[in-house]
């Protein structure tokens, strides 16, 4: 893949022809067929995911052969017992044609082997992957948002799977996908998916209650919590969608006296007051960096 990206599909396809050559002459050689050709060696070396992604990249320099379906990945991701790493890199394949309790599930796994920021990343792409193309709240995204902010027993995971994780403390200090989520990020990628929240949970009152809920424990202490809170639980469709369609510069949320009013009920006078004046520096929000740029110009 990195060779397709960097050098172009024909190189894949030039790959493929000197490795059969270096074979036939090995096997010319020694009078025997020793070694097999490309694709004969990834059928009969690699075992399902490692397989349809190795026949996939081949796949994808010659036009004329259709690639492993997508569906398949996802079934083999899904059932299988795939590395983590594996199941990460599949994501912008799978996305486009998984459910939304694939997508759940998915999400759950991500989080649950969550190691490292790609791993934030990789789980906030499954949440805006429900977005419509202009980043727009969909049913789709209120579902997945509904799902992963119910308790894992509610979801039917296997408390197996809870347990036998490695980091048992962390797992055990949430019970949602979404608030272990909210337990493991931290920078870049917990603005986005605070931005996903934002964006999503007044759908309807039962998913907004649910994520004020699993947002005070960390309001408390942090503003960037505190503002996704506030941001939260505005009913107002409208208000919200504009506060996100202007980056949340300073002349959007000054302002918007029903966000101010709200982040009062919710934290009192003083924060409201503090969170007013404390960063001057709005405006200097680059509006370019979109989802990233959002929440963050304000922290």
């Amino acid at each position: 893949m990195c060779i397709q990206h960097r050098q172009g599909k024909e190189l894949v396809g030039i790959i493929e022809e000197k490795f059969n050559a270096f074979a036939e002459g090995v096997n010319r050689l020694h009078g025997k067929r020793n070694i097999l050709s490309l694709r004969d060696e990834i059928e009969q070396e690699l075992e399902d995911f490692e397989r349809l992604l190795a026949l996939r990249c081949l796949n994808i320099g010659q036009d004329h052969i259709v690639t492993i379906p997508p569906s398949e990945i996802l079934y083999i991701i899904l059932k299988g017992n795939m590395d983590d790493e594996y199941v990460r890199h599949a994501l912008p394949t799978v996305l486009p044609i998984a459910s939304i309790t694939e997508k759940h599930e998915l999400a759950r796994k991500m989080v649950l082997a969550y190691a490292n920021a790609p791993y934030g990343d990789a789980f906030n792409l499954i949440c805006w992957s429900c977005l419509d193309v202009s980043e727009n709240v969909t049913v789709e995204a209120a579902q997945l948002l509904d799902r992963i902010t119910r308790k894992d027993d509610e979801m039917g995971s296997p408390q197996s799977e809870i347990d036998n994780e490695k980091d048992t403390k962390r797992v055990k200090a949430a019970s949602s996908v979404a608030s272990r989520a909210l337990y493991l990020f931290t920078g870049l990628q917990a603005i986005q998916f605070l931005q996903f929240v934002a964006k999503v949970a007044h759908f309807n009152k039962a998913i907004q209650h649910r994520v004020q809920a699993q947002l005070k424990p960390y309001a408390a202490s942090f503003e960037m919590f505190r503002l996704a809170s506030a941001v939260s639980g505005l009913d107002n469709l409208e208000i919200t969608a504009r506060l996100f369609d202007d980056y949340f510069t300073s002349t959007s949320i000054y302002p918007c006296t029903r966000f101010w009013v709200q982040y009062e009920e919710l934290f009192g006078l003083d924060l409201a007051e503090k969170a007013q004046s404390c960063n001057p520096r709005i405006e200097a929000a680059d509006n370019s960096e979109g989802k990233a740029g959002e929440l963050a110009s304000i922290l």
